[in-house]
């Protein structure tokens, strides 16, 4: 049959009785009649809308050398601008749909899915369950890796002790704690009778080949630190100088594994989530794995049908407690006005629970949105202040409890059943890959570092040690280690405190003018009596040289405000 104009005319009817698309509507959706004689004529081609206009003086159609760029009159013109918009919204809204949608993972990037478990699934939440543990499994440490990490920790301490004898070095964090990712770093803390011991310490761990490339020594940190990967393994290292404050943690945090068996299990899992969207670095505004493990501990003690006995973490509960993780700090929890505390205020005596953030002198406040959580062995440190990116780890949070009610929703409608009434092939299916899958850089981490211990360098140096990760660490008795560096730990403590006070001083600091009458900024002394020792790099801050006069910027009262340049002239700078 002939179209006209992308069109099929009935069938009895003639080409010149056939009415456009346009005519054929009810005559509330027709448009206005035009002054000009026109029709216009829509066509779909292709899925393109190719419009049309025929009248005595159609210039398309006479085709005249000119034609106007706009044949259409301004009513013509509005009503297809309207429907473009509307075009446009309806694509945004199927884009945004289809933005949740699952998309099947390769076999490479779910190494986690196993064969072996012959659990007959009665719900999808069920095999979410039984999912993390296989993603647990799969992330957690494995022989040869806690072999090379202990060969790393032992190699550092060797080598500082060698110039050092009374130094100490241990590993804090999550490597005491059995969190840690592939991926993560070693975290270690030196501590040494000396004061300074930064470029001391670099050097030798140059001089002894122990690191690729130079190490990065950050003095002007809260925690002096010093940066770098080790040359054979490639793992990350981090290096403090008496700081004892970890170990507290690290003691706290294996309290609460014992009270809560599945509290590692969800850690881990969002652990690798925030890394998997480079969410997880507190330096770049990330959230660090302390503050992700207080905030799972939190939501479990606070949890209403778990402090009712009827949810159990254990009895296949986890996905169900990890998708209302999502929901709780995704949509819920209210970051402006609520600080958390897990363990109970020694100082204050008050328990677990939700607080005015206002009414909390260690909560951070600036800026108001990030989540604010009292250090358990410290009730005067918020372990979220470094947290500042709280607004995009909510919304990926918010998007992770979309997903996964996503696919657990179409997992149960679409998922064949067996008479019993169990799910048939549910173990082949993987839920959480709709919000995380493991990337290529660990498999192939993993693979060289098995490489290289078969048939490279870290084989023959580590063949006479054997494969047990207890020879190259010894047991060490960190109270009689803190009690014989108890100065040097005082005088670390110290100066962290001051600069992080600061740093709080100069976020709260209101700017007050100085009196019309002074010509020079007065120096701040500091009181004899004062045990505060200060180092060389905060003194310029608070003593101005004399060749340095500041005029005062508000000493004219005229009613007129000094411009930028002239007072940048004036001053000198």
């Amino acid at each position: 049959m002939e179209k006209i104009n992308g069109r099929c005319p009935p069938q009895g009817t003639s080409h010149q009785s056939y009415q456009p698309f346009s005519q054929q509507l009810p005559v509330s959706f027709r448009l206005p009649p035009v002054p000009v004689q026109a029709r216009v004529n829509k066509a779909v081609l292709g899925g393109k809308e190719i419009v049309q206009k025929t009248s005595a003086n159609n210039a398309f159609v006479n085709n005249d050398p000119f034609i106007p760029l706009n044949p259409l009159t301004t009513e013509e013109i509005r009503v297809f601008e309207d429907k473009k918009a509307a075009d446009n919204n309806a694509r945004k809204r199927r884009r945004s749909s289809e933005f949740d949608k699952w998309k099947r993972p390769n076999n490479q990037e779910t190494p986690w899915l196993s064969d072996e478990c012959t659990v007959k699934y009665t719900s999808v939440v069920q095999r979410l369950h039984y999912e993390i543990l296989e993603f647990v499994d799969y992330l957690l440490p494995t022989d040869l890796e806690r072999l090379l990490r202990a060969y790393v920790i032992k190699r550092i301490e060797m080598a500082i002790k060698a110039v050092y004898p009374t130094a100490e070095v241990l590993a804090f964090g999550s490597y005491n704690t059995d969190l840690y990712l592939p991926t993560s770093d070693i975290d270690l803390v030196c501590f040494i009778h000396q004061r300074n011991p930064l470029r001391d310490i670099v050097s030798i761990l140059a001089r002894n080949n122990i690191c690729e490339g130079r190490p990065i020594a950050i003095a002007n940190a809260v925690v002096p630190i010093i940066k770098f990967k080790e040359k054979h393994t490639k793992f990350n290292v981090d290096i403090s100088f008496n700081q004892a404050s970890g170990f507290g943690s690290a003691a706290a945090m294996k309290l609460f594994m014992k009270e809560w068996p599945s509290l590692g299990k969800l850690v881990v899992t969002l652990k690798y989530f925030l890394h998997h969207h480079e969410l997880d670095d507190p330096s770049c505004g990330g959230m660090g794995g302390y503050t992700v493990f207080c905030m799972v501990l939190s939501f479990l003690q606070l949890h209403p049908e778990i402090q009712k006995g009827v949810v159990v973490p254990e009895d296949e509960n986890l996905g169900v407690l990890l998708i209302e993780f999502f929901e709780l700090y995704g949509i819920h929890y209210n970051y402006e006005d609520l600080a958390i505390r897990v363990a109970k205020d020694k100082r204050s005596g008050l328990n677990v629970g939700y607080y005015r953030k206002k009414y909390e002198n260690w909560a951070t406040k600036d800026p108001i949105t990030n989540i604010c959580i009292q250090d358990p062995s410290d009730s005067t440190n918020d372990i979220a202040r470094s947290t500042k990116n709280m607004r995009i780890i909510q919304d990926e949070f918010q998007h992770a409890f979309e997903r996964l009610v996503t696919r657990v929703g179409y997992l149960e409608r679409c998922t064949p059943r067996d008479e019993d009434g169990t799910f048939r092939d549910l173990q082949s299916q993987s839920i959480l890959s709709s919000i995380s899958f493991i990337n290529s850089d660990i498999r192939k981490r993993r693979d060289q570092l098995y490489k290289d211990y078969k048939n490279g360098v870290l084989g023959s140096v580590l063949s006479q040690y054997g494969t047990d990760p207890s020879r190259f660490l010894r047991h060490h008795d960190v109270d009689i280690i803190i009690e014989t560096f108890r100065f040097e730990i005082a005088e670390a403590d110290r100066l962290r405190n001051f600069k992080f006070a600061r740093i709080r001083n100069k976020n709260d600091k209101h700017h007050i003018p100085p009196s019309p009458k002074k010509r020079e900024r007065s120096p701040v002394y500091i009181e004899e009596s004062s045990d505060m020792e200060m180092s060389d790099e905060f003194i310029s801050d608070y003593y101005i040289p004399n060749d340095r006069k500041l005029r005062n910027v508000t000493d004219d009262y005229n009613g007129k405000r000094r411009s930028k340049k002239r007072h940048k002239r004036e001053r000198g700078d």
